[in-house]
């Protein structure tokens, strides 16, 4: 398996994906505009040259933000979603972001889990955030205030 930077070509795998894992699944025009935009980061998971897992996260100066993390089912339960969230992490441990946040379906435990399992905690509640009324859980992973970039 490789993680690499999302590009164009990967596009088609990538809803590929997302009609698999979301009730409502970003477009193709959605992934281009978000490709296009300098405080964004995409990357996938390959497997025999196919991208079958992505994250994504918009940056801003120090504070990220992950978008999506999905991966497809056959695919699921080896590790890929871990190697995902390793590579944005170690972001935060480069020195290149304070913290890291995302909302997460109140009712996905294995996310959250995921998630906890990396340190991110908690930090609050979005009420009625998704389509279907459900709330979202904002958990946010806090990285070391030292400036590592110059040390």
């Amino acid at each position: 398996m490789l993680i690499r930077n999302m590009v164009r070509e990967d596009i088609d795998s990538v809803l590929e994906i997302e009609q698999e894992c979301f009730t409502q699944p970003w477009t193709k025009n959605m992934f281009l505009g978000e490709l296009a935009q300098p405080v964004t980061l995409y990357r996938v998971a390959v497997v025999d040259g196919t991208p079958v897992g992505y994250m994504g996260m918009y940056r801003i100066v120090d504070e990220g933000h992950i978008t999506n993390i999905a991966v497809k089912k056959a695919f699921r339960g080896r590790g890929i979603g871990s190697c995902l969230m390793e590579s944005f992490l170690q972001l935060g441990e480069d020195g290149l972001l304070s913290f890291l946040t995302l909302e997460v379906r109140e009712s996905n435990q294995k996310a959250i889990r995921l998630y906890q399992k990396y340190g991110f905690r908690q930090v609050g509640r979005r009420p009625r955030y998704y389509e279907n009324a459900e709330d979202a859980l904002l958990m946010t992973r806090y990285f070391e205030q030292e400036d590592k970039r110059n040390g």
